[in-house]
């Protein structure tokens, strides 16, 4: 990793994990820019720069227009998903029916997915702290090896790390805003 990419992924990781709710939005609008840049680039041809250029500009600024506004739908979708994984696991360890299951996870996809819509404003806290701390532990992997995560295995240190990081991150972030309504009235 060069050694910008890595203070760049520690000083964006430190504001969101720290003021991220303020500006959760422009995080938003920048990982659909991000997102959409690198989704376009595996879509075009290798041998072809200039249409891979093209295509990851078009997508990045679909989704990073798109992100702004759609924000909310994936609140609720990823509480849903949440929800029907946590009972639809707790139905197969007691060794439930399919029925049973079926019913499970539809109950926990909807009961969580309202839970998180309803409380918008926490969830952005939550989300900001802990993506902020993942993207600083990422930034320090570049000079710390003890902490980066590589070839799809797990780093005890990184791990803790993140969540220590993003758990004050999360108390900071919860004293400063936990009054304000920011997200919450809009849809």
């Amino acid at each position: 990793m060069d050694a910008w990419l890595g203070l760049a992924a520690i000083l964006v990781g430190l504001a969101s994990c720290f003021y991220g709710y303020p500006l959760f939005r422009i995080f938003l609008i920048l990982a659909g820019l991000l997102y959409g840049y690198a989704l376009g680039q595996s879509w075009a041809p290798a041998g072809h720069p200039g249409v891979s250029l093209a295509v990851g500009l078009g997508a990045a600024v679909v989704l990073g227009v798109l992100a702004y506004p759609l924000w909310s739908l994936g609140v609720i979708i990823a509480g849903a998903a949440l929800g029907c994984t946590i009972l639809v696991s707790l139905g197969l360890a007691l060794n439930a029916s399919q029925t049973v299951l079926i019913l499970l996870g539809v109950g926990g996809a909807v009961a969580v997915g309202l839970m998180f819509y309803y409380v918008r404003d926490l969830f952005v806290i939550l989300t900001t702290a802990f993506n902020g701390a993942a993207l600083v532990v990422f930034g320090l992997g570049g000079s710390f090896p003890s902490l980066a995560f590589g070839g799809g295995r797990a780093n005890l240190p990184g791990l803790v790390m993140m969540l220590v990081l993003g758990a004050f991150g999360f108390a900071v972030q919860y004293g400063l805003f936990k009054e304000r309504r920011t997200y919450s009235s809009y849809s």
